[in-house]
């Protein structure tokens, strides 16, 4: 296969697929809580008030662009306004959504890094559990037309 030549993803896999990495890094979330139970921290003084906050500030532009991406970006690829092709659909909705996870589970972290390191729990507790409502709110939901809606008949 040449580099220009797109992979073509089928719909319902694409979902099945999402789903699978939805749960994974959710789950992924819920183990860093998890892991910062058990092991000892080592830093005896918290960080600087101003580290926390630029911390903070970096997490809520994280926690921001979730939110364009979830409830800007992914209805307007299912538009109805904005025809398009469901494995064009399958191809963008992949790209969205991981990039989703990826930036909720970042905006977890950087909560995981402040408690970590001993934080002050107003700085992480909202970071971390944003995380996981920005995470929860990212499950994957398209909804795919049917070959003979595509094509503008009804069979």
């Amino acid at each position: 296969m040449s580099f220009d030549q797109r992979v073509v993803m089928e719909p319902r896999e694409v979902v099945k697929g999402l789903r699978i990495v939805w749960a994974v890094m959710l789950i992924a979330l819920f183990l860093d809580a998890f892991v910062l139970t058990r092991i000892p921290r080592t830093a005896n003084v918290p960080p600087m008030p101003t580290f926390q906050i630029y911390i903070s500030m970096v997490g809520i532009v994280t926690g921001a662009v979730v939110l364009f991406l979830r409830f800007v970006r992914i209805p307007r690829m299912e538009s109805p306004d904005e025809p398009i092709d469901n494995k064009k659909l399958a191809r963008q909705a992949w790209m969205t959504y991981i990039l989703c996870y990826v930036f909720s589970e970042s905006t977890g972290l950087f909560g995981f890094v402040l408690a970590f390191m001993r934080g002050d729990p107003k700085f992480y507790l909202p970071l971390y559990l944003g995380g996981v409502l920005l995470m929860v709110l990212c499950y994957p939901r398209l909804h795919f037309t049917r070959p003979h809606e595509q094509e503008g008949g009804a069979r």
